[in-house]
């Protein structure tokens, strides 16, 4: 075997580990980025869970009950429920800095 035989062969080798190695180090890549998005996601639930864990323990005292079931629309007996519907043509919700250059602007009446 000649020598260039002997170069040719070693740099096929070369170039073959080379290839092998680099889908290992591709899939690490993809393995890290999907990692670190599962964690952001983990993260994201946690904080999820420990609100729904807060509202769960408010609810475990009966001003938490009540305080729900008034989110709910359920009204005591006796209490009158108000419900105020808008004019027809005006928004119902005005920004918050057009209704408050408006309150400002306001004159008392004589």
């Amino acid at each position: 075997m000649g020598a260039t035989a002997f170069y040719l062969l070693v740099g096929a080798l070369v170039v073959v580990t080379v290839v092998k190695l680099a889908q290992p180090l591709g899939m690490i890549g993809r393995q890290q980025g999907e990692l670190s998005g599962l964690r952001r996601e983990k993260a994201r639930l946690s904080a999820g869970k420990a609100g729904l864990e807060a509202y769960q323990h408010g609810l475990a005292t009966d001003r938490g009950v009540e305080r729900a079931a008034r989110r709910e629309g359920y009204i005591r007996k006796g209490d009158r429920r108000l419900v105020f519907v808008p004019e027809k043509g005006k928004p119902s919700i005005q920004p918050a800095g057009k209704a408050r250059k408006e309150a400002s602007e306001a004159v008392p009446p004589d």
